[in-house]
């Protein structure tokens, strides 16, 4: 087996865990929006701490936010 295919595998195996992350993630992000939370830590928090964190670096965070969205996209 080359490396390509075992790549690949490996790919195919990890697409469905992907996935399901990023719909559990949108899923509570709209909870997160319909029951605003009290109190503790809100995915809206951490969202907006990951964004605001790549901003502060200037054009090369905001650059970088950029390919990295680029890349998850795909």
């Amino acid at each position: 087996m080359d490396i390509t295919a075992a790549l690949n595998k490996v790919n195919g195996a990890c697409k469905p865990i992907m996935g399901l992350a990023m719909n559990l993630a949108v899923l509570f992000l709209v909870v997160g929006v319909v029951f605003p939370s009290t109190g503790g830590t809100t995915i809206i928090g951490n969202v907006s701490g990951v964004v605001d964190t790549f901003l502060a670096g200037g054009l090369a965070g905001l650059i970088t936010l950029m390919v990295f969205m680029a890349v998850w996209r795909d």
